[in-house]
């Protein structure tokens, strides 16, 4: 299972010819994000403007359908305590996401440079686009 992290599922909602490169690469695996992930993109379309929140909705919810959206579950919680922070560059609720694509047994979690984890915190590859 291939997780896809916040930046990468809004370059797809976004249509960007390089989310469209990595879905043909990926074509054949199990796509997966955490609830987590799925509520900053449902805040993020919330912001929008009101003319077209339905659209945007309609967009999220056909996403959603196309992945694997892993809960936060209480191994997900247990996880997070053996994943460290990267050193105040990361969100703090990412050891919460790492510990949920951990828990789920995710080989690889598909990010950006500004998200990455410190090398060793985490128990899946992580590639960076």
């Amino acid at each position: 299972m291939k997780a896809l992290d916040t930046p990468i599922l809004l370059a797809i909602l976004h249509d960007s010819p390089s989310a469209k490169d990595l879905l043909k690469g990926l074509r054949g695996e199990e796509l997966a994000t955490t609830e987590l992930n799925m509520y900053e993109l449902a805040v993020l379309s919330a912001e929008g403007s009101r003319a077209h929140l339905a659209a945007r909705e309609a967009a999220l919810a056909r996403l959603r359908r196309r992945l694997t959206v892993l809960p936060i579950t209480s191994e997900s919680l247990r996880g997070v305590g053996r994943l460290t922070r990267t050193k105040g560059q990361a969100p703090s609720y990412l050891p919460l996401i790492w510990g949920t694509l951990a828990a789920a047994g995710c080989a690889e979690w598909i990010t950006t440079k500004a998200f990455s984890p410190s090398k060793g915190d985490v128990p899946f590859k992580v590639r960076l686009t």
